[in-house]
């Protein structure tokens, strides 16, 4: 599912942002952060933006949704709100959770990334696969080395559907060492 992808892409960028000095990372100012461009700024920081490694707890929280059936929302609510453990090992944190996606091969176009301090700001928008439209996303939140805090929200035209919005919360948090 085409929202997944964005939410991983998403959430990888902002562990790899943890504790970047902080910018704009549309620097041509043409209003499309490039991979490179976004690359640039997380590798701005050099070792600080690096998250530790251990074993996190990821607790995602469905807020609200609009424009959709009552039944899917309340479905929406209880798949969408859960919890899960995972071990970010060293080799992972050294490399910064790995390759980015590839926006561009998604259909996907970044629009805003800046990072200020532990502040975090990201849009972008990915062409529906089927034609209908573009699927606008957005996050913002906090994030440090060891946790994050954020907003998610996507809006846009479900097929068979008018146009709807959906919105989560995703709290990441270091809990301790990986079990060995």
């Amino acid at each position: 599912m085409r929202i997944q992808t964005v939410l991983i892409t998403a959430s990888a960028l902002t562990l790899a942002a943890c504790g970047s000095p902080g910018g704009d990372a549309d620097t041509d100012g043409d209003g499309v952060v490039s991979a490179d461009e976004a690359a640039a700024l997380t590798d701005a920081a050099g070792d600080e933006i690096k998250p530790l490694a251990g074993k996190y707890k990821v607790q995602t929280t469905f807020v609200k949704a609009d424009g959709l059936p009552q039944e899917m929302i309340d479905m929406m609510g209880n798949s969408m709100t859960n919890s899960m453990e995972f071990c970010l090992t060293p080799e992972m944190a050294d490399e910064g959770f790995g390759q980015r996606p590839d926006q561009e091969e998604d259909g996907c176009t970044m629009e805003k990334y800046v990072i200020d301090g532990s502040n975090m700001d990201m849009a972008m928008s990915c062409d529906a696969p089927d034609g209908s439209g573009a699927m606008k996303m957005a996050m913002s939140g906090t994030v440090t080395p060891t946790e994050s805090d954020l907003t998610m929200t996507s809006q846009g035209m479900i097929p068979g559907m008018d146009e709807a919005s959906i919105e989560m919360r995703v709290q990441q948090t270091r809990i301790g060492d990986c079990d060995k």
